[in-house]
C-alpha cells in the first residue's frame, strides 16, 4: 500500500491557527494590534468566540489537507 505524504508547511500553518484560536477562546478577546494595546483595540465576547472558532476550523482543515 502506498504511504501518504505529509506536507510539513500545512501542518505548521494548521497548528498555528489552532493555537491562535485556542488562545482567543481562553482569553475571550482578540487584540487588533499587538504593538500598541490600548483601550478599544480588541474584540471581545461573542465576536471573539466566533473568530476563534473560525481559526480552529481553518487549522483543522489545513491539518486534513496536509495528508493528501
Amino acid at each position: 500500500m502506498r504511504r501518504r505524504r505529509i506536507d510539513g508547511g500545512l501542518v505548521i500553518v494548521g497548528l498555528v491557527l489552532i493555537a491562535i484560536g485556542t488562545y482567543a477562546l481562553y482569553t475571550g478577546e482578540i487584540f487588533l494590534s499587538r504593538l500598541t494595546v490600548s483601550e478599544g483595540q480588541s474584540i471581545g465576547g461573542v465576536g471573539a468566540l466566533v473568530i476563534a472558532a473560525v481559526f480552529i476550523a481553518a487549522g483543522v482543515y489545513f491539518l486534513f489537507q496536509s495528508r493528501k
